[in-house]
């Protein structure tokens, strides 16, 4: 019985730290789409103040694979 634990718990282990050994096949970009429709908002209307962004607005974009 406490083989079997044992067993269980390495198993359990091994698949977590496996799992974040592993690379990310994407990454974050600054929104551009995003940034540009608020700033575009800023010009046309003239009781919006300016828009400072402390956190950008991100879009998880595909890595490109280079061999």
């Amino acid at each position: 019985m406490k083989a079997k634990i044992t067993g269980l718990l390495v198993l359990a282990v091994a698949l977590i730290l496996g799992g974040c050994s592993s690379s990310a096949n994407y990454a974050y970009q600054i929104d551009q789409q995003q940034l540009e429709k608020q700033q575009n908002s800023t010009r046309l209307s003239a009781h919006t103040g300016h828009v400072v962004w402390m956190n950008p607005p991100l879009k998880k974009v595909e890595k490109v694979q280079t061999n």
